[in-house]
């Protein structure tokens, strides 16, 4: 699978930019603590550090790593002896050129999708795509080159020696345009980049309904599965794309296998149930499939007992196990009764297992054997797990929505928390 580090070592190959190693020792004078260490740039996660023979851990110093200076967070002992070895590189440092592959990935495939619908990124690039980012990236770095170059002045001195430092700029500019053609070439033959051939299909306006008329992919004729929608992009009519406040991120399953996958988000969502469907396409009503959801999230206590003495509001909740509650905790109480349920805020907690609050009625209450649940109202983190069976998937359009929602229990109001394209890999041999 391709990765962000790969590319960068890729582009440092092309560049001539490979690491080496170095050590050099240093005896501390007991008046500083930074020291120049006469290498740059430098890989900070490579450097080690010891300290007359004791390895030094990453907190007690730090590393400059475009300069190439080290500064311990104490300054040594006169005659201490440092060592420190590590690589340095001959352009850019780590999170340089990082940087620049994630601009040249990041233009390479914007607005193109795979084959699926599904927007590339670093994890589905294909294999014959790698190249060309690479190249981009370089072209991408020997511009930055260019223009450090770019404040160089020729010199020439009193007895007639000249240095044409502006030929090293020119030299850089030369070797740019010749990747930006690399670049140019690979695409245009590739099909791919930004400089792709799109293919386009034009859409049929229906003079019934005005609508789009959609586009199916063409199957042969004893071919039964179901048909594939042609994921056509519509006109905008310049009209700027709003980012969806709830967009979480695209999703695949393949068609005829089992589907899970988890997702681990952070709010404030006590009380609430959660529901994860599969829709037609966004905010739609139509129900395509119902996710097999699981939850998981810390500060949720059941509630086997509650008891109210006659005259009095002082509710005394009993949990199964240690809650951890203390008075003030703001909470949610689901599952006792109605007149119970609800927003409230713990007045004590006498025991582990025991805390009470302050309710509205005064009729005496005794409820024993609940399954009542107590949920401190903050914000936490859920882990949602959400599955499908093979035979789920089998059945699934080739591209739906993917919608987890919360529940109210109070309003019965539903709200989408989190969504997304998902996507299903169709095996066209398939026969339904």
């Amino acid at each position: 699978m391709t990765t962000i580090a790969s590319l960068a070592d890729k582009v440092r190959v092309e560049l001539g930019d490979l690491g080496k190693t170095f050590v050099t020792t240093i005896v501390a004078d007991g008046t500083t603590a930074r020291f120049n260490l006469h290498y740059s740039p430098l890989n900070e996660s490579l450097i080690t550090v010891t300290k007359n023979g004791v390895l030094l851990a990453n907190s007690e110093y730090g590393i400059e790593e475009s300069t190439g200076v080290m500064v311990l967070d104490t300054i040594p002992d006169a005659d201490d002896v440092l060592v420190i070895s590590g690589t340095y590189y001959r352009y850019f440092t780590a999170s340089e050129i990082n940087t620049l592959v994630n601009e040249a990935f990041t233009t390479h495939v914007a607005n193109h999708t795979d084959s699926t619908g599904r927007q590339i990124t670093i994890d589905n690039l294909p294999l014959v795509e790698e190249y060309p980012v690479v190249v981009h990236a370089v072209s991408l770095a020997l511009y930055t080159l260019a223009t450090d170059a770019a404040f160089d002045i020729d010199i020439q001195a009193p007895d007639g020696v000249t240095i044409p430092r502006a030929q090293r700029y020119r030299q850089l500019m030369e070797m740019v345009q010749t990747r930006k053609e690399q670049y140019r070439e690979l695409c245009t033959l590739l099909g791919i980049g930004l400089y792709r051939i799109d293919v386009l299909t034009l859409n049929r306006i229906s003079k019934a309904t005005g609508r789009l008329i959609p586009v199916y992919t063409p199957q042969e004729v004893d071919d039964r599965s179901y048909p594939q929608r042609v994921n056509l992009a519509n006109n905008t009519y310049a009209n700027k794309p709003v980012e969806w406040p709830t967009e979480a991120g695209e999703l695949t399953a393949y068609q005829a296998r089992s589907f899970s996958t988890s997702l681990d988000f952070t709010g404030n969502y006590a009380g609430k149930s959660f529901t994860a469907k599969l829709l037609n396409q966004r905010s739609s009503v139509l129900v395509v499939q119902n996710f097999t959801l699981s939850v998981d999230v810390d500060g949720i206590d059941t509630i086997t007992d509650a008891a109210r003495t006659s005259g009095s509001t002082t509710i005394t909740f009993t949990t199964s196990a240690a809650h951890g509650l203390v008075a003030g905790n703001a909470i949610v109480i689901t599952g006792v009764d109605d007149n119970v349920d609800g927003y409230a805020n713990v007045v004590a907690a006498p025991t582990p297992t025991t805390f009470t609050i302050i309710g509205t009625a005064t009729t005496a209450l005794s409820l024993t054997g609940l399954t009542a649940q107590v949920e401190t109202n903050v914000s936490k983190e859920y882990t949602f797990t959400l599955s499908l069976t093979k035979e789920q998937t089998r059945r699934l359009a080739e591209r739906t929505y993917w919608s987890l929602s919360t529940v109210d229990p109070f309003t019965d109001e539903s709200i989408e928390i989190k969504g997304g394209n998902f996507f299903t890999v169709r095996a066209s041999t398939i026969v339904i």
